[in-house]
């Protein structure tokens, strides 16, 4: 019977939902709508915006599985795929904040945001997408060599 718990693009989810539900809601005072919005609009901008990351994470993955034609490519060799895994995620963040908190206005930063000098976006995204990409891996790595044993 097909369980749909042991299909790869959940696993990845399963593992990454409370790793970025917890990276929004630490960067979310970061924001000037956490201190504009009622708690509906707080509740739905933390749904929204951990949704957007964990698609950002899945067509990450989904972009390394293409290129490598392996879709548990994080159980092999990550020294190449890991750090392009990372970037994928990060360029596209990258892009994101740019835009949204930028030309389209449709984010603002506070002023306890610190700022990445030579790009303008707010550095908790950069790090968000250093930090969650690399802890996601290990955790899957684990998980998968304890499924093994």
């Amino acid at each position: 019977m097909y369980d749909w718990r042991n299909h790869s693009e959940a696993q990845r989810l399963i593992w990454a939902l409370p790793l970025e539900t917890l990276w929004e809601l630490a960067q979310f005072p970061l924001y000037t709508q956490w201190y504009e919005n009622g708690w509906g609009y707080l509740l739905y901008g933390l749904a929204h915006c951990t949704g957007g990351d964990l698609l950002i994470l899945i067509l990450s993955y989904e972009l390394i599985a293409l290129l490598t034609r392996n879709r548990q490519w994080f159980t092999g060799r990550l020294h190449v795929t890991g750090p392009l895994f990372t970037l994928a995620g990060m360029l596209y963040t990258i892009y994101t904040e740019f835009t949204q908190a930028g030309p389209a206005g449709v984010w603002e930063y506070t002023a306890q945001m610190p700022i990445v000098p030579w790009i303008g976006i707010g550095v908790a995204p950069v790090l968000q997408w250093l930090v969650l990409p690399p802890a996601l891996l290990w955790l899957l790595r684990r998980r998968e060599v304890r499924r093994l044993l």
